[in-house]
């Protein structure tokens, strides 16, 4: 940028020399006089060409374009003016205005190479790959030195698939920049590419003569040979790296390696365990390993071990790194250890306070474990700390709501669904809540409205159907419109006990009840056997059907459950039916 502000200087200041001159060129090299009209016109263009600039330096390129094509009217040579339209053009994506006035400016100054730079890019612009290369190319030549050029160039020869003429180009940037791990890693890949195992191979050789002692340039070489199951070579490269540092990590990973390809699985996995033991070893380079194995865990316990057990050694040898200590708590998670998960995830967010991912692992591990209380000040902790995450609200109101705080709870909602942004899922999980929430603090117009807009969202949401139509049910409003939802909700999700006890509620309290029966007897036998709140219902509907007994020994159940209404006593002790 430093650069190109120099050179506008520089234009500004030949055109003004150029337009104070009284004289102009004739063919024979001689100086001839201005006439007054053409000086007249000079000082016209000058003028204008001063006003452009002053434009786009204040950001008004569109009045400084105007500018600039009124400098052209009176100059029609005016190389500057046209390299500052195809600026202009280009930075606007009118990138066929853009390359016209690039040409014009790189014809009449070829010497110039911000006027290349600029054809070039112009070129790329408009999908002429070809000729933007070939502007590149004649600006290293130009400029041997300058790496830049060649690095332009070989993109774009890329883009092309010329991979033999782009390795070419790399070698001339090494002899400019040197051997470098960036650009050998470039030519590996394109070695590779070409189907050229060797000379991929002989790039990394070249890398590790800068340095011979560096064993993680070794392991590159390894993976190289592992992949392209070249064995020999990988045993040979393994050979060198022992020769070297024996104990280094990187060799314990490589041997395992070598071990895994020839099917001793036992034998791989107690190098990788003495890699995972090393604190030379990087973290970052452990959990790569152990994000490897997430493929493989779900359906082999003897994969699920390994994991875990690496996982408990990356903790172990990283006591102060917050990402290996959410990681171990990831496993213990998928062990089922909760409890234990739980307290690696604290331990990662004592170590960074900013780490969200644990943070979020930690919140929904809270969850699972209905420890509400905690939920609700870790979540406050958080929400603090990312004032910008709308989830971090939803948890928090959701452990308001489960701590019986409502009002808090409905606050704390409203506030993050404001935050959502173009995420409609978690946008109908607020306004369900809410639904839910002003339901209990029966406030149910707003209720309602809540329950609507999770509604207009999506019409198809199941906890929607089923959460609004058995609140309706219970104030006996609307029954037309919650038989409605309550079926659709059984529809699309057929053999869900909550779901058929809703529907046989609501058939409850319009007294259709053989139907409600039916539907309650389906709930029981999918599932809902030990749900109190299911076979309190069921009894409901027996008492209403005249089969007093049956109705008290399933009232009797429900109680023995402790999830039951608090008309239960009474319901039991006078054989009768309470709302």
């Amino acid at each position: 940028m430093i650069k190109k502000q120099l050179v506008l200087i520089l234009f500004v200041g030949s055109l003004f020399l150029t337009a104070c001159s009284s004289t102009k060129n004739a063919g024979n090299g001689n100086a001839t006089p201005l006439s007054a009209q053409e000086e007249k016109v000079q000082i016209t263009a000058t003028y204008a060409f001063f006003n452009a600039m002053k434009e786009k330096m204040t950001g008004n390129p569109e009045k400084a374009a105007e500018l600039f094509s009124q400098t052209l009217r009176d100059d029609s040579k005016n190389d500057a003016a046209m390299y500052h339209l195809a600026e202009i053009f280009n930075e606007n994506k009118k990138y066929g205005d853009a390359l016209f006035f690039a040409k014009q400016a790189a014809t009449l100054k070829p010497e110039n190479p911000w006027y290349q730079l600029m054809l070039a890019d112009c070129y790329r612009n408009n999908g002429k790959i070809v000729e933007s290369a070939a502007v590149y190319h004649k600006l290293a030549k130009q400029y041997p030195t300058n790496a830049e050029y060649l690095f332009e160039e070989s993109d774009l020869l890329l883009m092309q698939n010329k991979l033999s003429d782009a390795i070419r180009l790399y070698d001339q940037i090494e002899n400019i920049m040197g051997v470098t791990p960036e650009l050998i890693q470039q030519k590996e890949k394109l070695y590779l590419k070409l189907g050229d195992v060797k000379g991929a191979a002989g790039e990394i050789e070249k890398l590790i003569k800068t340095d011979p002692d560096n064993i993680e340039y070794y392991s590159i070489l390894v993976d190289l040979y592992s992949a392209n199951g070249m064995k020999a070579e990988m045993q040979q490269t393994i050979a060198r790296m022992q020769k070297i540092d024996p104990e280094n990590p990187n060799v314990a990973l490589s041997l395992a390696e070598q071990l895994r390809s020839e099917g001793k699985t036992q034998e791989s996995f107690e190098q990788l365990k003495k890699a995972f033991q090393s604190t030379k070893l990087a973290s970052g380079i452990k959990i790569s390993i152990l994000t490897s194995y997430l493929p493989l865990v779900k359906d082999n316990p003897d994969m699920m071990s390994q994991a875990f057990e690496l996982s408990r050694l990356l903790s172990e040898t990283a006591p102060e790194e917050s990402n290996a200590q959410a990681v171990y708590g990831d496993f213990l998670g998928m062990n089922n250890k909760q409890t234990e998960a739980r307290e690696q995830y604290r331990k990662a967010v004592k170590l960074d306070k900013n780490n969200l991912q644990a943070w979020q692992q930690l919140l929904f591990l809270e969850i699972d474990l209905k420890d509400y209380t905690a939920l609700e000040s870790e979540s406050e902790e958080a929400k603090s700390l990312f004032s910008d995450q709308s989830f971090l609200y939803l948890l928090n109101g959701i452990a308001k709501s489960q701590n019986k705080k409502y009002e808090e709870a409905a606050k704390t909602f409203v506030t993050g669904s404001k935050m959502v942004v173009d995420n409609n899922d978690q946008l109908i999980e607020f306004y369900t809540n809410l639904g839910d929430v002003y339901n209990t603090l029966k406030k149910f117009e707003e209720s309602d409205k809540y329950f609507g807009k999770a509604y207009q969202l999506d019409s198809a949401n199941i906890m929607v159907l089923n959460n609004w139509s058995y609140f309706l049910s219970l104030r006996k409003e609307n029954l037309a419109k919650a038989a409605y939802m309550s079926d659709k909700a059984n529809v699309l999700s057929p053999g869900n006990p909550s779901y058929e006890d809703t529907y046989a509620w609501i058939l409850f309290v319009k007294g259709e009840y053989r139907e409600a029966k039916e539907w309650i007897n389906k709930a029981i036998h999918d599932g809902g056997a030990t749900n109190g709140t299911i076979i309190e219902h069921a009894g409901d509907i027996e008492f209403k059907l005249g089969n007093v007994n049956e109705a008290v020994e399933l009232w009797k159940k429900a109680k023995a459950t402790g999830d039951h209404t608090e008309q239960i006593d009474r319901k039991i002790n006078d054989r009768s039916y309470y709302e």
